[in-house]
């Protein structure tokens, strides 16, 4: 009779292996973008060069591409710091008024109020009702 036992050694867990995913559409900067491209084999947002009207691609073969357009498409979020994307989709709101999802601006329109105003002079001179701006 043996005075030690023997024990199995538990296999070692390892990692799982991750699987790979969706190449990475977005990077900080060009450099790193540029690298993510040729890596991916697939085109990479710079997001340093991003604005309001202009997205700016590192293709897989190092050279870049910017994509302009006529108009905002995105705008920073006051409250987030974060793009959004413009939605001139209106949703409506209390009292009859309008507003876009997501506009730049804030977009907003009034609903009926009352009577119209025989002219500019007579809504600006009319107590307690201030003409409101669009945007």
């Amino acid at each position: 009779m043996l005075d030690s036992a023997y024990v199995a050694a538990a296999p070692v867990a390892q990692s799982p292996t991750e699987p790979k995913g969706a190449a990475a559409t977005q990077a900080a900067d060009i450099p790193s973008a540029r690298v993510a491209a040729r890596l991916s084999g697939k085109r990479v947002e710079a997001l340093s060069e991003r604005t309001e009207t202009s997205t700016t691609w590192a293709n897989k073969d190092g050279s870049l591409t910017t994509e302009l357009t006529a108009g905002p498409v995105r705008f920073r979020d006051e409250a987030t710091g974060q793009w959004r994307h413009v939605d001139l989709d209106l949703v409506q709101e209390g009292g009859g008024a309008v507003e876009s999802r997501a506009h730049p601006r804030g977009l907003r329109l009034a609903g009926k109020t009352g009577k119209p105003a025989a002219s500019l002079k007579a809504a600006r001179d009319r107590q307690g009702h201030r003409p409101r701006d669009a945007g």
